[in-house]
């Protein structure tokens, strides 16, 4: 129990100086903040009262500067005797003695007021000084500003003429004698801004703050700039001491507050706390982290030699430690089985592959014979067949690239337009003879050439579609491509493709990205392929950056939204690039002058490859090995093209094709391909940044090789 004591008073210390600090920050905060915020009004409001008085002056600054040089001339009279103190009685008479002296004349227009009699001209300025008395008293009472007045320093004695003062003053000495100036000493150094803003005529930006004996006070001075000649300054001042002490009593009374809150919380959770428990947690997740971070195998003894005592956290511990062990146990086996996926995929690729190479590429060559009705249609089963399993294999790779972290997007420069009308043509050969109409329609304005992974858009594009060809029986297939601008020659690239076929219930719009998944196979039972394309294409989607939706209706239809970023090509050479794709459109092509020679160690690739190469009437060199291939590199003229396997026995592809360039120097502007069954990216740029001029993968299709024939041969 004084254990217990212990533990929960040394919590209760560690809150105590949680609540210290934090109701210091908060008040240190609440000041400083409230301060500079008040602080900043306060200022703001100085500088639009002194913009206002100014802006009021120079509305007729020829009859302000004519007062001014009045009080000038008469300042030292410090006090002028009048019988009146307000402006509308100052006015008045002035008017009744001006008329009476000049009654056929009019005030400033045919008599200027330096122009009239001393007597005359001291009702006038009286009459003026009231004004501007009143315009200042009313502009300081409208602010709540405590001083607004009008300043004529002296040069030379540094004394102040205050020629207009917000405040009206009355000598108590002399009733109903109005104070029409003062002075007082300014000091230079002290009052540095003040001087500064009168010999340079210039507005600046800072307030003056400083204290007198009404307090702290905060000075905005406005320099009056006639013809170019500083002729005064407009004061506006303000005291800020009251404020800053409301302030601080809101403060206090903000400390008193948080801290009974505080207090109170504190007790509060000290009450329904138990230290106990929270040290055994602390000291089980202590061990849990160490096995974690250094995979401390005499974890387990530890948490079982550890006094948890009988409850709760026993059990958790004792979970916890046969959990570890159960870990420990399997860890390796979850390496190895890691290491077994990785090593299974890389050898699937090539050793599928090679058998595939043989059934795809004898069946292509064998659609291009002349056969009758019967053999031509198992020539097409069987090539058909063929490319399925391809495609499924070709799925299987890709999820397991992506589910390993493995996949990489890779951008280039693709004519979208193009590409969009490839896959639909192709895609629309899968319609056959089912009364399906098959639309396409794309913006007018959408850029011509695009920048991104344009192999990745087409493999979710084929699969998309391939999917709305499968499951739609009669109707319409309609793809839509729009674009939507999004800066920096950046879009956001939009397809649509909508269909009439058998939709898809709502419950099942996830299940159809998942892995292996085929929604109501009853239905769908005709439909081959491995259940992947889907779940491929929206993780390729979101890889680069986008997203894929579906809207359907069962027995309706469905309608799939793809968006993906790219980029925007400008600047891109368009008539070279349509000429080249012109020039490589036809079916029509042959090169019987062509010296090729191909490597590869399995005798049925080589025949393939020559079978291939051979409907372009060229007659290649064949041979089985990385030292024939050297052989054949002595014995006949230099080669045009070189397709050299990867993967050989003794010598493999790149260190054949090393050897070569390294031995004969004529071979250095020689395109050596690599032809492998290893398909694979991280194989593709590997062979790629190890010298080998292209890529091809096995099966190879003939029109495959053709566009690789036709961009190397010269």
């Amino acid at each position: 129990m004084k254990h217990k004591v212990k533990l929960i008073r040394q919590f209760a210390y560690l809150i105590s100086a949680f609540v210290v600090v934090t109701v210091v920050v908060t008040v240190l905060v609440t000041f400083i903040s409230q301060t500079r915020t008040y602080s900043r009004l306060c200022q703001d409001r100085i500088k639009s009262v002194g913009d206002y008085l100014c802006d009021m002056i120079l509305d007729d600054p020829e009859d302000f500067l004519s007062y001014v040089n009045y009080y000038k001339k008469h300042y030292k009279e410090i006090r002028i005797p009048v019988d009146y103190t307000d402006y509308y009685t100052s006015r008045n008479r002035f008017y009744s003695e001006f008329e009476k002296a000049y009654p056929d004349l009019s005030f400033k227009i045919d008599i200027k007021p330096e122009e009239m009699p001393e007597d005359l001209q001291l009702i006038y300025y009286t009459f003026k000084h009231e004004y501007w008395l009143l315009i200042f008293e009313k502009a300081r009472a409208s602010f709540g500003l405590p001083y607004t007045y009008f300043l004529l320093p002296d040069d030379e004695t540094h004394y102040t003429m205050y020629m207009i003062d917000g405040e009206r003053t009355e000598d108590s000495e002399h009733p109903g004698y109005l104070y029409m100036g003062d002075s007082y000493f300014e000091d230079p150094a002290e009052h540095n801004l003040l001087w500064k803003t009168w010999h340079d005529g210039k507005r600046y930006d800072e307030v003056y703050e400083w204290n007198n004996e009404w307090g702290n006070t905060y000075s905005y001075y406005t320099p009056l700039v006639l013809d170019g000649q500083c002729i005064g300054l407009i004061v506006t001042e303000i005291d800020v001491g009251d404020v800053k002490r409301m302030i601080a009593k809101n403060t206090l009374l903000l400390v008193v507050q948080l801290v009974l809150i505080l207090v109170f919380l504190t007790a509060l959770l000290l009450f329904f706390i138990n230290r106990y428990h929270i040290r055994r947690i602390n000291k089980l997740s202590g061990q849990i982290d160490e096995f974690s971070t250094k995979r401390a195998y005499d974890t387990v003894e530890a948490i079982r030699a550890y006094p948890y005592g009988n409850d709760e956290i026993r059990d958790l511990a004792d979970n916890t430690a046969d959990m570890i062990k159960e870990l420990q146990i399997h860890e390796g086996q979850i390496a190895q089985a890691a290491q077994f996926k990785s090593d299974f995929l890389a050898n699937m690729s090539h050793e599928i592959r090679t058998p595939m190479n043989a059934v795809v590429g004898l069946s292509d060559l064998l659609s291009k014979q002349e056969l009758d009705g019967k053999s031509r249609e198992y020539a097409d089963q069987i090539r058909s067949s063929a490319n399925t399993m391809l495609v499924i294999i070709n799925d299987i790779l890709d999820f397991s690239k992506i589910e390993a972290g493995t996949m990489v997007i890779t951008p280039s420069d693709y004519d979208v337009k193009k590409m969009v009308e490839a896959i639909v043509n192709i895609a629309a050969l899968g319609l056959g003879d089912k009364p399906v109409e098959m639309k396409l329609s794309i913006a007018p304005d959408i850029p011509k050439y695009l920048y991104g992974d344009s192999a990745r858009i087409r493999q979710v594009l084929i699969n998309v579609i391939s999917n709305a060809v499968k499951f739609t029986e009669k109707g319409s297939i309609k793809i839509h491509v729009d674009y939507a601008s999004t800066g920096n020659d950046r879009i956001e690239l939009r397809i649509r493709v909508a269909d009439t076929g058998i939709g898809i219930m709502k419950k099942d719009y996830e299940k159809i990205f998942d892995s292996f998944s085929q929604v109501d196979s009853k239905r769908n039972r005709k439909a081959e392929g491995s259940g992947l394309g889907l779940a491929i294409s929206q993780r390729l989607i979101r890889l680069m950056g986008g997203n894929i939706e579906v809207e359907s209706e069962y027995g309706v239809g469905s309608t799939f939204f793809i968006n993906v970023p790219q980029g925007v090509v400008s600047g891109k050479d368009e008539d070279s690039a349509d000429a080249f794709a012109a020039g490589n459109a036809g079916d029509s092509f042959s090169a019987p002058d062509a010296k090729i020679l191909v490597v590869d160690d399995n005798s049925v690739n080589l025949y393939i490859a020559k079978s291939l190469l051979e409907l372009y009437d060229i007659r290649p060199v064949c041979v089985l090995s990385g030292s024939a291939a050297l052989k054949a590199v002595r014995e006949n003229d230099t080669f045009d093209m070189i397709l050299m396997d990867h993967m050989m026995p003794g010598m493999d592809g790149v260190e054949t094709m090393k050897m070569i360039r390294a031995e004969f120097p004529e071979y250095k502007n020689v395109p050596i391909i690599a032809f492998t069954a290893n398909a694979v990216e991280e194989a593709k740029d590997l062979l790629l940044s190890s010298g080998m001029d292209d890529f091809i993968s096995k099966p190879v299709k003939s029109a495959d090789l053709k566009e690789i024939l036709q961009k190397w041969l010269k």
